[in-house]
């Protein structure tokens, strides 16, 4: 149930941003782009706007290294209304910025067996992020992210 765990925690420190918008612990689908969007609308300083985030986990390879280790790879994906007026781009990227400092200095929660570590490539920062560009959803342009976070865990027997 450690994925389960792991998710839920990632979320829940996301919580923690000020302003993050909506943070879903799991993508959502919709073919309806109209129904996507109102997933992630949400009222920030009294303005109703597209901001939200859902995390998903895309591959989790094991490794043994004396001990057994899984490394969870999770994309979370980030939207923002664009809004030229509004300097969005700048609080998009400041929101980028924050959740991968987030992670950096995550330590993991008591009793736990994983770290927001990649023990693969110890060089390596956990959270990346990896596309940072504008996209269409429906008739509306938003700010798009998606950032790879990367979680060690230890498999104990």
């Amino acid at each position: 149930m450690s994925y389960i765990d792991i998710v839920s925690d990632i979320a829940t420190r996301m919580e923690t941003i000020p302003s993050i918008g909506i943070v879903h612990d799991y993508y959502r689908y919709t073919a309806d782009a109209a129904k996507f969007l109102q997933l992630f609308k949400c009222s920030i300083g009294g303005k109703e706007q597209i901001r939200g985030w859902e995390i998903t986990r895309i591959s989790a390879p094991e490794a043994r290294a004396g001990a057994y280790f899984r490394y969870h790879k999770f994309r979370i994906t980030g939207y923002l209304g664009l809004c030229d007026a509004d300097a969005t781009d700048k609080t998009f990227q400041a929101l980028i910025d924050d959740v991968c400092e987030l992670f950096r200095t995550a330590e993991p929660p008591g009793g736990s067996s994983w770290y927001y570590l990649d023990l693969a490539l110890p060089g390596d920062l956990p959270a990346q992020a990896v596309v940072i560009e504008p996209r269409m959803f429906g008739s509306v342009l938003c700010h798009y992210a998606e950032i790879l976070l990367t979680v060690t865990e230890r498999i104990l027997p």
